[in-house]
């Protein structure tokens, strides 16, 4: 029955019981109800009880809870707390009751709500749909809670706040609408054995000055994180499972300090261990496994310290420290991590000391941008794409660490770092024990570089540095190569033992080289190619195997004091045009083009060996000792083919020409290759791996196609049925061998991508051979379900954009069939089209992938760079050609530095952005889109508006590129159209240095050599015609600007500082000298450029380009700036006299006198000169 009793007071001793038959869930149960703004049932007293009993509330909202526990024990057994309007059951005062096997639901407020010092027991109860917290504990109150359910709850599952400290052990707490366990303020309870689980915040909330023990419970399926330690809170979280949560599994931020022992961390998709803010805290002896994104990633100026963790196989980075994080790692394992083992970025500063970083399919330790950091004492092994890498603008310290087994290298050194490299072992690396590249300029001290599969030390690409006291030997190829325009200096090594040259230096390698011991080499001692010119002194050179010191034909240097061995060749030899054929396969080796030009991709370790060139390539075929059956290495010596499986190293090679544009080439060196791996394959090759090979060889022919397609005016349809054919193939054949590792996946969902794109694009074109345009769609959207299927929720962001990108081109594809009507529209809701759906959908998948691009790889990369190209055309289909624009200009830019100006994909990206500048022009200057425009009226409409860099890429553009070599036939038509488009450039240069913050010597080589060519086309012309004439003087006078503007940088090109005044000088004298009768506006001009070359004379002198013979140096510069000033002011009294001083000419007078006078009588004097130009710029140029 029900019992209105309104409020039922519990008596000592009393039992309350529900007769056999009548529990709370039965169809007569006993209800005891209360409808007023009072408990239903209150207990201040010792050993009352009530068990089986329904207990309700229907009092007004915000009524005093349903059960009020203020004293004394009393026990709820089998009971329902139900239909409170505010809190379920509240435990208060000093009293210590106990709930078993109850149930509180549906409240209004709190489940169970303890206060004050009360100590409950709740066990094998379910708490659960209520709109507060399930079980809220504050005040001082503790209390045991075990093996109960908790679950469905509006607020968190359980919350502790005050100084609270109860335990919580056996319980599940799942399904919560907010966290899992919510700890605050100073809360100190023990969380035991709990399984926590599909909450929709964090599963374990810890913040305030809490510091709970946390241990063994499985924090698992969480909607976010796991467990978060935030503000000020601590805690000692031990033995935990943390699994699949939706982000990190441990997080800490604000200046929490965490204790993390012994835990398993597994599969979230946010990370592993994320700290943010000022987070501390240890972290020891966890498992951090399979995670998403970073293992640990550490943000903020979080400092903590990881000690004897395992951090592995990661779909993303193992350990990633960016911003301004620190913390110290010690003693961790790294491994298998799909991005690089540990990467350091922006200006983070950890130390990392004694740990095992292996068997990365990237990077094992990535250090870029400013980030500096100390790594000492640590062991990297077999990473994929280089055991360290260093890039950007690093400085850190790389101290005796042992760095072996790389298959790209040891140590990578790119950008402008400046590390320390001290005291490391380096051993059993490919490609090369330490390379330094760029504009690096490290210091390398002490080190041991040893057996190396490929070179000891390499130095190139300008790159710097200073190498001390290490030892190098055992190299496969040279123990040190220097190339290409470096200049490192090398003091006290010691060299030997190496397979090859002890010291190798080609192209235009300088550098000094002091005190080293170069000895027992199997080629020369030092070998200098090329135009290599270097510095050697005191050097030691001894047992080479073919002689001493070594110099090409067409090589120098200074040497002097060298103590060099006769080992029965000559100590010193000059080069001849008979040189042995093993040093003209080096020499074509090391000269590849952009052999290290992407030395972080899957094939960079071979294009390093790949042979190249301008004379011959050779393949050469080894045995590799590690996978004896599979692969093949590439040799740099010369020999002749041994027939031991030159699939691999053909393909290496096809890869290499397809990188360099050279498609039919590529092709047909494949096709050959698959021929050879047909029944008639070598011997010791089994049917599965020539199924392998085929389908690999397949796979690049698929992509290797498509890119030859891409790179013409138009796509042509036959390469592009046979690139879906290709893809086709190696589809099926990765399909079907069995058992499938993950390299095989690999390859089969790469068949996939290229099957869908290249299928799509028969689709576009209208179908071909067997194809129609349905059945090319139709095979291109299955490649697209079948890749679908494939997606796990380890799949990595890149990996997803991949498909994103696919999706987007099949979308395009189809809306581009429907366009050319291969196929049919129709009309859909809104009134829009099928065709208009399939681009706006095409578009936004674009701009996902390239979204995912930016975040993996940066703007500048070939991946990204696809999604640029399709957002341009996507944008100027949707928006016009003026969306468009931006996109093709930033593609243009991409791929002019990535891949060079003469690769097809430039010419192709140039020739849509030079007409879309051409259609600009002819709509916004009026002319007829049917008028022929040439090249240099886009650049001049460009150049007014300011637009350098676009017009510069106008001239650049393939009618124009034509006119800028020198015509063989000299006063024809084109060789007088070479002459007037040189001209324009060597002004339009001159300005777009002039308009940048400071003058770029790139852009003023160009515009230096432009006004040579110039001069020389009108200096053959000038007497049979006025008008040239005239272009011979302006051609005299940017000859004298330009030039006199090199010299003020230092020289360039092949151009010193002397020479390029020398010039400038003469070429003004001779255009003053024709012009002496001419109008005062012309005159003016030479007057000006002439002040302009004192000027610069000046500046030279001030760097130390150029020297004072006659005076003193502080004489000379003042004595220039005089007569520029001079020289200044005289061409702008005659400007004035012709055109006002409100005119582009008067001004260029102006801007030199406020400067001179800034130099020479401080800032006060030039300012009114400033102030003027100022005025007149923003009057006339905006």
């Amino acid at each position: 029955g029900v019992y209105d009793e309104g409020v039922l007071d519990m008596r000592q001793g009393v039992h309350i019981a529900a007769k056999e038959g009548c529990g709370p869930t039965s169809e007569s149960p006993v209800v005891v109800t209360a409808r007023a703004d009072h408990p239903a049932v209150c207990s201040r007293v010792d050993g009352a009880r009530m068990s089986g009993v329904r207990i309700e509330h229907h009092g007004p909202f915000g009524s005093m809870a349903c059960v009020v526990v203020e004293a004394g024990d009393i026990r709820l057994e089998d009971c329902v707390v139900t239909g409170s309007v505010s809190i379920g059951v509240l435990i208060c005062g000093c009293s210590t009751p106990t709930l078993q096997a109850c149930e509180v639901q549906g409240c209004c407020g709190d489940g169970i709500k303890i206060a004050d010092a009360a100590q409950p027991t709740v066990t094998k109860s379910r708490v659960h749909n209520n709109d507060g917290f399930g079980i809220f504990c504050t005040g001082s109150s503790s209390g045991t809670f075990t093996h109960n359910d908790v679950y469905a709850n509006s607020n968190a599952g359980v919350a502790a706040r005050g100084t609270c400290s109860g335990l919580f052990q056996g319980n599940l707490v799942h399904d919560g609408k907010q966290g899992g366990f919510w700890l605050e303020e100073n809360a100190k309870c023990d969380l035991i054995e709990n399984d926590i689980y599909m909450n929709q915040k964090s599963g374990i909330q810890v913040g305030g000055h809490s510091n709970p023990t946390v241990m063994k419970n499985i924090v698992r399926d969480g909607l976010k994180g796991g467990i978060v330690v935030h503000d000020h809170a601590s805690g000692s979280f031990l033995q935990n499972e943390i699994l699949r949560n939706t982000m990190a599994g441990a997080g800490g931020t604000d200046c929490a300090c965490p204790l993390f022992h012994s835990n398993i961390i597994t599969d979230g998709k946010g990370g592993g261990i994320v700290l943010h803010e000022n987070c501390g805290g240890v972290f020891e002896k966890n498992q951090v496994i399979r995670n998403s994104h970073a293992g640990i990633g550490l943000k903020g100026n979080s400092n903590a310290l990881f000690d004897g963790n395992l951090i592995s196989d990661g779909s993303g980075y193992g350990v990633w420290v960016q911003e301004t994080a620190m913390s110290t790692l010690q003693n961790n394992v790294i491994e298998r991590n799909v991005r690089a083992g540990v990467v350091v970025t922006d200006t983070a500063c950890p130390t990392l000391s004694h740990n095992i970083i292996r068997d990365g399919k990237h990077a094992g330790l990535l250090i870029r941008h400013n980030a500096k950091g100390k790594f000492r004492q640590n062991t990297l092994s077999h990473n994929v794409h280089g055991n360290i890498v260093l890039l950007e603008q690093v400085s850190s310290e790389l101290v005796a660490n042992i760095i072996s087994h790389g298959p790209l290298g040891g140590i990578i050194i790119r950008g402008s770092t400046t590390a320390t490299v001290r005291g490391n072992t380096i051993c059993h690396n490919d490609g090369a024990n330490i390379a330094v590249l760029d504009n690096s300029d490290p210091i390398c001290d002490g080190n041991v570089l040893t057996n190396g599969a490929g070179r000891g030390l390499v130095v190139m690409d300008k790159a710097r540095g200073t190498y001390r006291f290490n030892m190098i030997r055992n190299s496969e190829l040279a123990g040190v190569y220097v190339g290409r325009d470096s200049c490192p200096e090398l003091i006290a090594n010691c060299i030997s033992d190496g397979k090859a040259a002890g010291i190798l230096l080609e192209d235009d390698a300088t550098g000094m080289f002091t005190h080293n011991i170069v000895c027992a080499n199997l080629n020369e001692g030092v070998a200098v190619h090329g135009r290599a010119r270097p510095t050697m002194e005191c050097n030691v050179v001894l047992q080479g195997g073919h002689g001493g010191i070594w110099l090409d034909e067409n090589a120098g240097g200074t040497f002097r004091g060298n103590v060099v061995e006769d080992s029965g060749s000559n100590a010193y030899r000059c080069g001849t045009t008979t040189a042995n054929e093993w040093r003209l396969a080096e020499r074509n080796t090391n000269t590849a083009p952009a052999a290290l030009a992407e030395s972080l991709v899957e094939w960079a370790d071979e294009k390093l060996r790949a042979p190249g060139g301008n004379k011959k390539v050779v393949l050469v075929q080894n045995p590799d000792s590690a996978t004896a059956e599979r692969g093949v290495a590439m040799a740099t010596q010369c020999s002749e083919l041994l027939g031991l499986d030159p699939a691999r190293s053909c393909m290496v090679v096809a890869r290499f020409l397809g990188d360099a544009g050279q498609f039919e080439d590529a092709e047909d060196l494949i096709k050959r290759t698959r021929g050879f791996l047909d029944d008639s394959g070598p011997f010791h090759m089994g049917t599965a791996a020539r199924r392998q090979q085929w389908g690999d060889m397949s796979l690049h022919c698929a992509e290797l196609l498509n890119k030859w397609a891409a790179s013409s005016s138009e796509y042509s349809k036959d390469l592009m049925i046979r690139a879906a054919e290709y893809a086709r193939d190696a589809a099926g054949v990765f399909a079907s061998i069995q058992p499938q590792d993950a390299s095989t996946i690999d390859s089969f969902a790469s068949s996939l991508y290229w099957c869908a794109l290249n299928f799509a694009t028969v689709c576009r074109l209208g179908g071909g051979g067997q194809w129609t345009a349905e059945t090319a769609c139709e095979a291109a959207v299955e490649a697209v379900d079948v890749a679908h299927r494939m997606v796990t929720e380890n799949t990595p962001p890149h990996r997803i954009a991949e498909l994103l990108f696919v999706q987007g081109v099949l979308s395009f594809c189809r809306a581009q069939s429907i366009a050319a009507g291969h196929m049919s529209d129709q009309e859909m809701e809104g009134g829009k089209t099928l065709k208009k759906e399939l681009f706006m959908d095409s578009l936004r998948l674009f701009e996902t992938a390239y979204q995912h691009w930016c975040e993996a790889y940066g703007e500048k990369s070939l991946q990204t760079v696809k999604a640029i190209t399709m957002i341009g055309v996507l944008q100027k289909e949707l928006n016009g050609e003026e969306a468009g624009l931006e996109w093709n200009r930033k593609e243009l830019r991409i791929r002019e530095e990535l891949q060079g100006e003469v690769h097809p994909r430039t010419q192709q990206a140039r020739r849509t952005f030079t007409s879309m500048i051409d259609s600009k022009l002819s709509k916004q200057t009026g002319q007829s889109s049917t008028t022929e425009v040439s090249s240099a009226d886009v650049a001049q409409y460009l150049e007014e508006n300011k637009e350098f860099e676009d017009a510069d890429m106008g001239l650049r553009k393939p009618d124009t590129m034509g006119a800028m070599g020198s015509p063989k036939t000299k006063n024809s038509p084109e060789y007088i159209r070479w002459g007037k488009v040189s001209l324009y450039c060597a002004e339009l240069l001159n300005k777009w240095a002039a308009s940048s913050n400071e003058y770029s010597k790139d852009i003023m080589v160009r515009a230096a050599e432009h006004s040579v060519n110039a001069v020389e086309v009108f200096s053959n012309q000038m007497a049979e015609d006025q008008e040239f004439a005239t272009k011979y003087c302006s051609g005299l006078y940017w000859m004298g600007l330009n030039f006199a503007t090199l010299c003020r940088l230092g020289g360039g090109g092949k151009w010193t500082t002397q020479q390029a005044y020398d010039i400038a000088n003469s070429s003004l004298s001779d255009c003053e000298r024709l012009r002496q009768t001419s109008p005062d506006e012309s005159r003016a001009e030479v007057i000006f450029a002439q002040g302009v070359l004192s000027f610069c004379k000046a500046e030279a002198v001030i760097a130390g380009y150029l020297r004072s013979t006659k005076m003193d140096k502080e004489q000379l510069v003042e004595r220039k700036f005089m007569q520029a000033l001079q020289l200044f002011e005289q061409a702008n009294q005659l400007w004035t006299a012709v055109y006002g001083e409100k005119h582009l000419e008067t001004v260029k007078a102006i801007t030199m006198i406020g400067t001179l006078l800034h130099r020479l009588q401080g800032a006060q004097a030039g300012m009114e000169w400033f102030r003027k130009e100022l005025k007149i710029r923003e009057e006339l140029q905006g």
